[in-house]
């Protein structure tokens, strides 16, 4: 038992983000979407900016990431990420490319073909013979394994998607969700809480009921994200946030792109976060992350021509009806450092 003076005194830090405001370090999330609403490419998206200590999601924490592909053969998962990686994060490759672990469901050892959040263990072999121990069968616990994990220096585990890695079980049953909620948190745990883990995962027949399955999935998961169709995109809804953004969302596109692999060329794609900003609303952005001022923002795209207005004045109206949207969307936050939001 640990009493309240000793956790107020303790000196050791411990992040509260992997990614600001988006999801808690060493805390679990879900990602839901219909069919067709690029999950995957925003869980890849979210990997490679974790990998590189990205913002543009919030300022993210750097690490590993270990990516559990159960829905997406290989071969289409490699056109993805280098459609994204090319586009996005062309000066990364090498860091991306050393940084990112995916297991998919094809193969063979103590990976993603064993991989079964509702077992007591991590990873568990029936012919394992301890030389210590006469019996035989032996494993890894979650809790275990999250010691690995931390030793590894991942910081995201990705599981694409939830419905696949549960097997024998359904989405439906409570016990068997309570069961994976109980083992991804003993997975964190012995990480010393080190990593976060995304879910991805389906909105059921109706879509507009929400996520399919055991409603524990929404009970108990402190971060719920939901893919949404828009008339120029997509959006990602902060769905249930810990953070002051809930309810705020993130509009995105999906590109198409080339990419060649083996000498072949293939057509892939990927997400591009912010596609949605007209030219006024992505110079505020770009202005924000380089440190200026509400006030200096205002002045330059002002003198830039932007907004198609004629005076200061009426300039001035629809400059801080942006700012607004740009706050309420995620973009921007009035409560940052280097950004005061005084006139």
């Amino acid at each position: 038992m640990t009493e309240l003076k000793d956790l107020l005194t303790k000196k050791e830090k411990k992040e509260r983000w992997l990614i600001k405001n988006f999801i808690g370090m060493g805390e679990i999330a879900v990602m839901y979407a219909p069919i067709d609403h690029h999950k995957t490419g925003m869980a890849l998206k979210i990997a490679m900016e974790v990998i590189t200590g990205g913002e543009e999601l919030g300022a993210s924490q750097s690490g590993k990431v270990l990516y559990y592909s159960l829905d997406t053969p290989e071969t289409e998962m490699v056109f993805r990420a280098k459609a994204l990686m090319e586009n996005q994060y062309p000066n990364s490759a090498e860091l991306i490319g050393s940084n990112l672990s995916i297991n998919f469901d094809d193969q063979k050892s103590s990976t993603a073909k064993d991989f079964n959040l509702v077992s007591d263990y991590y990873w568990w072999d029936d012919a394992y013979e301890d030389e210590d121990d006469d019996v035989k069968g032996g494993g890894l616990t979650w809790f275990q394994d999250g010691s690995f994990g931390r030793d590894y220096e991942y910081r995201l585990i990705i599981i694409d998607t939830l419905s696949k890695a549960i097997v024998g079980s359904g989405i439906n049953d409570d016990i068997s969700i309570r069961k994976v909620i109980h083992n991804l948190r003993n997975w964190i745990k012995g990480s010393g809480y080190n990593f976060s883990i995304l879910l991805i995962h389906h909105t059921g027949k109706d879509a507009r009921k929400g996520m399919m399955g055991s409603s524990l999935l929404g009970n108990d998961i402190s971060t719920v994200f939901r893919i949404r169709k828009k008339k120029d995109g997509f959006d990602l809804f902060r769905e249930k946030s810990k953070s002051g953004y809930k309810g705020k969302s993130i509009p995105f596109k999906f590109r198409t792109a080339d990419v060649v692999h083996n000498n072949e060329l293939h057509e892939s794609v990927y997400v591009d976060i912010g596609a949605g900003l007209d030219e006024l609303n992505a110079e505020i952005v770009s202005q924000y992350n380089n440190g200026s001022t509400k006030k200096e923002i205002k002045e330059t795209t002002y003198l830039l021509g932007l907004g198609n207005t004629t005076t200061d004045k009426s300039f001035g109206v629809v400059f801080n009806r942006r700012w607004k949207t740009l706050i309420d969307t995620g973009f921007i936050s009035e409560k940052e450092t280097g950004n005061k939001t005084t006139d």
